[in-house]
């Protein structure tokens, strides 16, 4: 008993001890360094539109309107439906009465064309007609992707004000699908965006 009284008194089995956690908090502090390092190196508006942007499925489509209203709206559908974005914007462009879908649709080809700034100008539209005749078509979506439309304009502060808002309206369509992307990589986007 004397003896073990003797190794804890004299500080070498204490000095080694606190030498071992001294050494392990150090490797700790290098890993964890690290990796906030690599996960803010990795982290930009491509990395995030990369890992969190999906397609837009377009469901049945009803309307009412003249025949060729209707006819015109069905191809802009099927060209849609076949992913053909460049038949999509060819219709958008023939087309003179627009509607919020078609600005929708219009803007969901430019994303897949990787054209941004075409994309968030066709959102900003169904945005804006919605606004001038007091609906809501397509507003949800227009919303959600005109935030990827803002990232990969590198406008990525837009783009984080706009899902932080959806973040916040449980009543929001894509409320579920904003709350999937990390908030800390909306934290990296926000720090590196100033």
């Amino acid at each position: 008993m004397k003896q073990q009284n003797r190794l804890f008194t004299t500080g070498g089995f204490v000095r080694s001890l606190f030498k071992n956690k001294l050494r392990m908090g150090a490797i700790l502090a290098v890993i964890l360094a690290v990796a906030v390092l690599y996960k803010y190196s990795s982290v930009n508006a491509e990395s995030v539109y990369d890992r969190y942007y999906t397609s837009y499925d377009l469901g049945t489509m009803r309307g009412n309107g003249t025949m060729d209203t209707l006819q015109e709206a069905y191809k802009l559908e099927e060209a849609f439906k076949n992913k053909n974005w460049s038949k999509v914007a060819t219709l958008y462009n023939e087309e003179s009465a627009r509607s919020a879908k078609y600005y929708f649709l219009a803007g969901m080809a430019d994303l897949e064309l990787h054209q941004y700034q075409v994309a968030v100008e066709q959102f900003e539209a169904v945005l804006s007609e919605n606004a001038k005749n007091h609906n809501t078509y397509f507003k949800d979506e227009a919303e959600y992707f005109l935030a990827f439309g803002y990232l990969m304009n590198n406008e990525s502060g837009k783009a984080i004000r706009l899902l932080a808002n959806i973040r916040q309206n449980k009543e929001h369509q894509y409320y579920p699908m904003a709350n999937q992307i990390s908030g800390i990589d909306m934290k990296i986007l926000g720090l590196k965006s100033k």
